[in-house]
């Protein structure tokens, strides 16, 4: 991450909190998945106005205006800290549940970056028509789930342990490939 957001710690935790207070879960995506949300946002290749995609993170799930209002910010300087990393070269520090025993569950940060393609799914068409590029989504998409918790795409199973246990080293690096694609396709 660049220097200016090195600890970001505490504006992640009033985000968490903010999150889990100001809205129904069911209506509204919880830290890991908003991460990757604002991570596909980021990477997409057209640009989106907040106004379109920020229904998406809480639905019907905000009344209070002042709530909605903290939550909106809190949510926008997430989403610009991501932008930054990525366009200062940094990368990406997503942010994945665990468990108890410390294991990663990337599974929500995966759906949440699939929705942002699902937002703009004809600005992700190049990557996906290119043979060579799609490959870059796999680790996402082997991670993420349709509507019924099916996984977008099947690995063998020896492939998804690696993929589970080492999510922490693929995401970022399939994000750094995404990236470099888009880079060149603009070039």
């Amino acid at each position: 991450m660049s220097d200016e957001y090195d600890d970001d710690a505490e504006d992640v935790a009033a985000l968490d909190e903010a999150l889990a207070a100001f809205a129904d879960p069911e209506e509204c995506m919880q830290l890991s998945e908003l991460d990757g949300f604002l991570t596909g946002l980021a990477l997409s290749p057209e640009a989106a106005d907040p106004e379109d995609w920020l229904p998406w993170v809480w639905g019907d799930g905000l009344a209070d205006a002042a709530q909605a209002e903290r939550l909106r910010g809190l949510v926008l300087d997430r989403y610009r800290r991501i932008a930054a990393d990525l366009d200062d070269g940094f990368g990406i520090d997503p942010l994945f549940w665990e468990d108890e025993a410390g294991n990663v569950d990337a599974e929500d940060w995966a759906d949440g970056f699939m929705a942002a393609v699902d937002l703009q799914p004809e600005a992700w068409l190049p990557i996906l028509e290119d043979s060579s590029a799609r490959l870059h989504l796999v680790p996402i998409l082997a991670l993420a789930c349709d509507e019924e918790g099916a996984p977008l795409i099947h690995l063998p199973e020896k492939d998804m342990k690696r993929l589970t246990d080492d999510a922490e080293t693929l995401i970022p690096k399939a994000v750094e490939e995404i990236q470099a694609f888009w880079a060149a396709d603009r070039d």
